[in-house]
């Protein structure tokens, strides 16, 4: 199977041994239960992994325990060997399918004996109706679709080439032009390939023909259309409607989600549960405007005016119409695709941890993404896939308005690496090495360390209030 970065959060975990609960969510087929099997068979010398979606009579089973001991006992039953205290990872795959199961995990990491991993599918929607959600019992770890450096290292891509871009794009250096030439080709490849998992495999497995993996990215739309009608309850006819408008509005002039194509009088207030079903099941990725851009952005967004992306650019072009993924691949200037690039950075975006918000303003115009770096400075980023990557009149007026104090701008496109005043040009595949690039927080980091001296209650003496030493 593939390398994934996330592993490496996987591991730190396992290294705690029971301290907590492991709960890795996401988006469905995007290898999260591989993952957890994989460091059960490296990390632990017994794995049970008990899978709530096949197994119906596990299912039900479970969900008759009455108390910790008992669902252990079940638990343990189901093994075909002895479970060995302290060495034992119990997997409870597809926990959507009985989510109060995680009213139990305090009990069970007080236990103590083994290690519990839990994974699943629309996590986000399901566990906001669990009664009791065992709050600092649980490691929550969130899996995206493969990146592009993750795609280049299916691929082949060597890491030498890799960290050549990563110090060029951060030393403002330009990529060598061989190199800046077959990344683009290898950038535009992974835009209509997309990074789920089935889909890389198939592209691997059969040589660049696009047609086993247009038939893959068909079947995962359609498991997603199940998903969406299983489990969003009485909200899945609307769910579905706007999964199913999503291409059509990001192709539409404005690409801004227009509300009535839900309904004449449509409002946000009352569809904002459903969009925030797609974006809590990571289907949808949510982009919010802001007419003010200062930190911290979240102050000034307005959630009823935003974009609407989909978690995989792959999977979005295999709902348009050939055409697009011919044109992307082959570099197709005649068309305008801009929509599909936004779409792979904003994902991008969100797998490095950020919100996602854009600038309109009807004086200075649109940008396409505003982002808060690790030192909470506010970094405008224009999208360009066309013929004129200097034009960028929007993001200009953004930088030239004192009163927001943006240091600079980045203009996202096929130019090689430059800076220009206060504008720096990075290349599309800048994405292998975003957070780098613009100086954003990784995802995996550790919350930043510093100390804290709490201050004395006690009364001073009076040597010390006289100022006397």
């Amino acid at each position: 199977m593939f390398r994934r970065k996330v592993y490496e959060s996987l591991q730190r975990w396992a290294t705690r041994r029971g301290q907590t609960a492991l709960l890795v969510t996401g988006a469905r087929q995007i290898g999260k239960s591989y993952l957890v099997e994989r460091l059960g068979r490296e990390k632990y010398q017994r794995l049970l992994t008990v899978n709530l979606y096949l197994d119906k009579a596990a299912k039900r089973s479970l969900a008759e325990a009455s108390n910790v001991a008992d669902l252990i006992t079940r638990l343990s039953l189901m093994a075909d060997q002895p479970l060995v205290p302290g060495e034992t990872l119990i997997f409870i795959d597809e926990i959507q399918e009985l989510p109060d199961l995680m009213t139990m995990v305090k009990g069970l990491v007080q236990d103590g004996r083994f290690s519990y991993a839990f994974s699943g599918s629309m996590l986000g929607t399901e566990l906001k109706h669990v009664r009791s959600y065992p709050v600092g019992f649980v490691t929550e770890v969130t899996m995206f679709p493969m990146d592009f450096e993750e795609f280049c290292w299916a691929t082949g891509v060597q890491n030498e080439a890799l960290s050549v871009v990563r110090d060029c794009c951060t030393s403002l250096q330009a990529v060598p032009g061989y190199l800046h030439e077959a990344l683009l080709g290898y950038f535009r490849s992974y835009m209509v390939v997309g990074g789920m998992p089935a889909a890389v495999q198939a592209f691997l497995d059969n040589a660049g023909n696009m047609g086993p993996v247009r038939e893959v990215q068909a079947e995962l739309v359609v498991s997603y259309v199940h998903d969406i009608t299983k489990y969003a309850g009485t909200a899945a006819p609307t769910v579905r409607a706007i999964f199913e408008q999503l291409p059509l509005q990001l192709d539409a002039r404005s690409q801004r989600f227009q509300l009535n194509s839900l309904g004449r009088d449509a409002r946000y207030s009352k569809f904002s549960f459903d969009f925030n079903w797609l974006v809590s099941a990571h289907v949808g990725l949510k982009c919010n405007v802001v007419r003010d851009p200062k930190r911290p952005l979240k102050a000034t967004e307005d959630a009823g005016n935003f974009k609407l992306y989909e978690s995989d650019t792959g999977m979005l072009a295999s709902r348009y119409d050939i055409s697009v993924a011919r044109g992307l691949y082959s570099d197709d200037r005649t068309l305008n695709l801009g929509f599909m690039f936004e779409n792979v950075f904003a994902q991008a975006l969100t797998a490095c941890g950020c919100d996602l918000f854009y600038y309109m303003n009807r004086k200075r115009g649109e940008v396409d993404f505003l982002v808060e770096n690790a030192r909470g400075d506010v970094v405008p980023l224009e999208i360009k896939s066309g013929r004129t990557p200097r034009a960028h009149e929007a993001l200009n007026k953004l930088l030239a308005t004192p009163e927001y104090g943006i240091e600079k701008g980045y203009v996202l496109s096929r130019l090689n690496v430059e800076q220009r005043d206060r504008v720096v040009y990075l290349p599309w595949y800048v994405t292998a090495c975003l957070p780098e690039a613009l100086g954003l927080r990784k995802r995996s980091d550790e919350e930043d360390s510093f100390s804290i001296t709490l201050p004395s209650l006690s009364a001073p003496t009076r040597e010390n209030s006289s100022g006397v030493v």
